[in-house]
Protein backbone atom coordinates (compact mmCIF):
# COMPACT_ATOMS: atom_id res chain seq x y z
CA UNK A 1 0.00 0.00 0.00
CA UNK A 2 1.83 3.39 -1.10
CA UNK A 3 1.34 6.42 1.53
CA UNK A 4 0.24 9.29 -0.52
CA UNK A 5 1.38 12.31 1.02
CA UNK A 6 -0.52 15.67 0.38
CA UNK A 7 1.34 18.73 -1.28
CA UNK A 8 0.47 21.95 0.10
CA UNK A 9 0.54 24.90 -2.57
CA UNK A 10 1.61 28.19 -1.65
CA UNK A 11 1.61 31.55 -3.96
CA UNK A 12 4.10 34.39 -3.60
CA UNK A 13 4.06 37.48 -5.04
CA UNK A 14 7.20 38.95 -6.22
CA UNK A 15 9.06 41.94 -8.22
CA UNK A 16 8.84 40.84 -11.91
CA UNK A 17 12.48 41.86 -12.50
CA UNK A 18 13.30 39.06 -9.63
CA UNK A 19 11.06 36.18 -10.98
CA UNK A 20 13.50 33.95 -12.27
CA UNK A 21 15.95 34.26 -9.32
CA UNK A 22 13.69 33.44 -6.89
CA UNK A 23 12.49 30.91 -9.03
CA UNK A 24 15.89 29.31 -9.26
CA UNK A 25 16.40 29.75 -5.36
CA UNK A 26 13.84 28.10 -4.46
CA UNK A 27 14.23 25.11 -6.49
CA UNK A 28 17.25 24.45 -5.06
CA UNK A 29 15.68 23.41 -2.39
CA UNK A 30 14.93 19.52 -2.25
CA UNK A 31 11.50 20.26 -0.49
CA UNK A 32 10.26 22.50 -2.65
CA UNK A 33 9.26 22.53 -6.56
CA UNK A 34 8.42 26.03 -7.51
CA UNK A 35 7.11 26.94 -10.63
CA UNK A 36 5.26 29.55 -12.64
CA UNK A 37 1.65 28.77 -14.17
CA UNK A 38 1.45 29.19 -17.98
CA UNK A 39 -1.62 29.35 -20.28
CA UNK A 40 -1.59 28.19 -23.90
CA UNK A 41 -3.28 30.72 -26.61
CA UNK A 42 -4.11 30.45 -29.81
CA UNK A 43 -3.26 33.10 -32.14
CA UNK A 44 -6.36 33.44 -34.96
CA UNK A 45 -4.60 35.61 -37.50
CA UNK A 46 -1.32 33.50 -37.24
CA UNK A 47 -3.05 30.57 -36.59
CA UNK A 48 -0.15 29.47 -33.93
CA UNK A 49 -0.41 28.86 -30.25
CA UNK A 50 1.90 30.77 -27.60
CA UNK A 51 2.25 30.36 -23.51
CA UNK A 52 2.51 33.22 -21.15
CA UNK A 53 2.27 33.45 -17.42
CA UNK A 54 -1.08 32.76 -16.07
CA UNK A 55 -0.75 35.67 -13.09
CA UNK A 56 1.93 38.19 -13.82
CA UNK A 57 4.81 38.35 -10.34
CA UNK A 58 3.47 35.13 -9.14
CA UNK A 59 5.10 31.96 -7.99
CA UNK A 60 3.15 28.55 -7.16
CA UNK A 61 5.24 26.24 -4.47
CA UNK A 62 4.35 22.87 -4.18
CA UNK A 63 5.70 21.31 -0.66
CA UNK A 64 5.10 18.79 1.73
CA UNK A 65 6.04 21.64 4.64
CA UNK A 66 3.25 22.66 6.94
CA UNK A 67 2.41 26.43 6.85
CA UNK A 68 4.57 27.47 9.99
CA UNK A 69 7.94 25.17 8.23
CA UNK A 70 7.55 27.42 4.99
CA UNK A 71 7.18 30.21 6.58
CA UNK A 72 10.17 29.53 8.64
CA UNK A 73 12.16 28.21 5.24
CA UNK A 74 11.09 31.62 4.05
CA UNK A 75 12.62 33.84 6.35
CA UNK A 76 16.06 31.74 6.66
CA UNK A 77 16.01 32.13 2.62
CA UNK A 78 15.33 35.95 3.19
CA UNK A 79 18.80 37.23 2.12
CA UNK A 80 18.34 35.39 -1.32
CA UNK A 81 14.78 36.30 -2.19
CA UNK A 82 15.05 39.85 -1.89
CA UNK A 83 12.72 40.39 -4.45
CA UNK A 84 9.70 38.61 -2.14
CA UNK A 85 6.92 40.86 -2.04
CA UNK A 86 4.33 38.54 0.10
CA UNK A 87 2.56 35.23 0.58
CA UNK A 88 -0.83 35.32 -0.56
CA UNK A 89 -3.03 34.28 2.03
CA UNK A 90 -6.64 32.47 2.59
CA UNK A 91 -7.84 33.58 5.76
CA UNK A 92 -4.28 33.79 7.10
CA UNK A 93 -3.02 30.86 5.37
CA UNK A 94 -1.02 30.87 2.63
CA UNK A 95 -1.70 27.46 1.27
CA UNK A 96 -4.29 27.07 -1.31
CA UNK A 97 -7.35 25.66 -0.81
CA UNK A 98 -8.09 22.08 -1.78
CA UNK A 99 -10.65 23.32 -4.61
CA UNK A 100 -8.25 25.62 -6.11
CA UNK A 101 -5.27 22.32 -5.96
CA UNK A 102 -7.65 20.56 -7.33
CA UNK A 103 -8.02 23.27 -10.82
CA UNK A 104 -5.01 23.60 -11.14
CA UNK A 105 -4.19 19.89 -11.19
CA UNK A 106 -6.87 19.78 -13.63
CA UNK A 107 -5.76 22.21 -16.05
CA UNK A 108 -1.95 22.35 -16.19
CA UNK A 109 -0.38 19.50 -17.82
CA UNK A 110 3.01 17.93 -16.78
CA UNK A 111 5.03 21.16 -17.81
CA UNK A 112 2.79 23.30 -15.70
CA UNK A 113 0.83 25.25 -18.85
CA UNK A 114 -2.41 25.46 -19.29
CA UNK A 115 -3.60 24.07 -22.71
CA UNK A 116 -6.04 26.33 -25.61
CA UNK A 117 -9.39 24.17 -25.20
CA UNK A 118 -11.33 23.52 -28.40
CA UNK A 119 -15.26 24.09 -29.02
CA UNK A 120 -17.91 25.64 -29.94
CA UNK A 121 -20.98 28.00 -29.50
CA UNK A 122 -24.27 27.19 -29.89
CA UNK A 123 -27.28 29.52 -28.32
CA UNK A 124 -25.19 31.50 -26.55
CA UNK A 125 -23.01 29.11 -24.60
CA UNK A 126 -19.77 27.81 -25.27
CA UNK A 127 -19.51 23.82 -25.55
CA UNK A 128 -16.10 22.54 -24.62
CA UNK A 129 -15.10 19.53 -26.77
CA UNK A 130 -11.56 18.57 -25.73
CA UNK A 131 -8.81 20.85 -23.36
CA UNK A 132 -8.51 22.03 -19.64
CA UNK A 133 -11.94 23.59 -20.11
CA UNK A 134 -13.80 20.65 -20.94
CA UNK A 135 -14.79 19.99 -17.20
CA UNK A 136 -15.27 23.58 -16.29
CA UNK A 137 -17.33 24.81 -19.33
CA UNK A 138 -20.10 25.80 -16.87
CA UNK A 139 -17.20 28.46 -14.98
CA UNK A 140 -17.29 30.06 -18.54
CA UNK A 141 -19.05 33.33 -18.14
CA UNK A 142 -17.51 35.26 -21.18
CA UNK A 143 -15.57 34.15 -24.11
CA UNK A 144 -13.35 36.86 -26.17
CA UNK A 145 -13.17 35.98 -29.56
CA UNK A 146 -11.13 38.11 -30.47
CA UNK A 147 -8.40 36.95 -28.22
CA UNK A 148 -9.23 33.28 -28.02
CA UNK A 149 -9.60 33.14 -24.09
CA UNK A 150 -12.11 32.41 -21.97
CA UNK A 151 -13.02 33.89 -18.48
CA UNK A 152 -13.82 32.00 -15.47
CA UNK A 153 -16.07 32.67 -12.61
CA UNK A 154 -13.81 30.62 -10.05
CA UNK A 155 -12.30 33.44 -7.28
CA UNK A 156 -8.67 33.21 -7.10
CA UNK A 157 -7.21 35.78 -4.69
CA UNK A 158 -9.68 38.40 -6.47
CA UNK A 159 -8.00 37.47 -10.03
CA UNK A 160 -9.73 37.01 -13.33
CA UNK A 161 -8.55 33.23 -14.55
CA UNK A 162 -8.46 33.52 -18.22
CA UNK A 163 -7.86 30.33 -20.59
CA UNK A 164 -7.17 29.69 -23.82
CA UNK A 165 -10.08 28.60 -26.21
CA UNK A 166 -10.07 27.14 -29.73
CA UNK A 167 -13.68 28.06 -31.48
CA UNK A 168 -14.95 26.17 -34.25
CA UNK A 169 -17.05 25.84 -36.40
CA UNK A 170 -19.87 23.04 -35.11
CA UNK A 171 -19.81 20.82 -37.83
Amino acid sequence: MRLIIKMNWYVLYVFSNKTNKILSNLNQRKELTAFIPRTEVFHRQAKKKTTKDMFDNYIFVKSDLKQNDFNDLLLSMKDKNDGLIKQLENAEVSALREKEIEFFNNVLDKDNVARVSVGYQEDGKTIITEGPLLHYQDHIVRVMKHHCTAQLDLPFFDRKIILGVELISKN
